[in-house]
């Protein structure tokens, strides 16, 4: 949610107890302690999912940054007449969190999210990634499009360890199939980077041959048996595959970087004041 951060110069007040309980200011609004600590609290508690005593007068911090960063683009948005429907908010919040009861807190910083790329959408609308660009990216990070050996592999469970003994055997010696057994199931075949295969089932595939049987393996709920169907080496992914992923990234690098620009010049029209002491 948080896109980008900001730097600004804290001014320090050395007196005034009239500034007692503020911690921040954007013009002559002031922003209390008692009013971060409510919103941080049901952040933390909403979003991040930890126990409040977790945190630390850093995170506080790095939070009232945010805090007075989604106040300014919010009235930047109202001043260019951009606006969120509730009707968005409430798709965003139902498809991102999962719940509409949340805390007005965690809804206005969804309700930043969304005028942050509406602002995009407006200041950077015409942006573009040529051929070129997609094309010296590629060549420059081949590293990044290097894909991992890969495994086609069948997957049978039984209920108990002698139907799986019978079926590990008709898989090893092609005997017959696995059809009239009783207490099996088969899965779709799916395809499986040998990196990621935990590394029981890389002991009983090793070395990854088509035809390769696993041995039963208990799951506690059952017995699984695997076999290799198929192969892929591993390689760099061709060019004109990968060219829709890299023009993704780089449009996306641009127009955050177009909204970067924005709101470094924006910030300028606001005098904005943080007093992290009085966290």
């Amino acid at each position: 949610m948080m896109l980008f951060r900001f730097i600004i110069t804290a001014c320090f007040v050395l007196f005034g107890f009239s500034y007692a309980s503020i911690v921040a200011k954007i013009n002559q609004k002031a922003i209390t302690k008692e009013e971060l600590i409510d919103a941080f609290n049901a952040y933390w508690r909403e979003i991040i999912h930890m126990p409040i005593t977790h945190a630390t007068k850093k995170d506080m911090q790095e939070f009232l940054v945010e805090y007075v960063r989604s106040q300014i683009i919010q009235q930047e948005a109202k001043k260019m007449g951009i606006n969120v429907r509730e009707s968005e908010l409430r798709d965003y919040i139902s498809k991102n969190i999962g719940s509409n009861s949340i805390s007005e807190t965690v809804k206005n910083f969804v309700r930043t999210e969304l005028l942050t790329n509406k602002i995009i959408n407006t200041i950077a609308r015409n942006i573009e990634v040529g051929d070129k660009e997609v094309i010296a990216y590629y060549y420059l990070n081949l590293r990044d499009f290097k894909l991992p050996a890969q495994v086609l592999v069948m997957r049978i469970l039984a209920d108990d360890l002698d139907t799986a003994n019978e079926a590990y055997y008709r898989l090893l010696t092609g005997s017959g199939s696995l059809e009239g057994m009783n207490s099996i199931k088969e899965g779709k075949p799916m395809w499986y980077s040998i990196q990621t295969l935990p590394e029981i089932v890389k002991e009983q595939l090793y070395p990854y041959d088509v035809g390769k049987v696993s041995k039963p393996i208990d799951t506690g709920s059952g017995y699984l048996i695997l076999k290799i169907i198929d192969r892929r080496g591993g390689g760099i992914l061709p060019l004109e595959e990968a060219k829709p992923l890299v023009r993704e990234k780089l449009l996306k690098e641009k127009r955050q970087e177009v909204f970067k620009e924005w709101f470094q010049k924006v910030l300028k029209e606001y005098r904005v004041e943080f007093f992290f002491w009085q966290l």
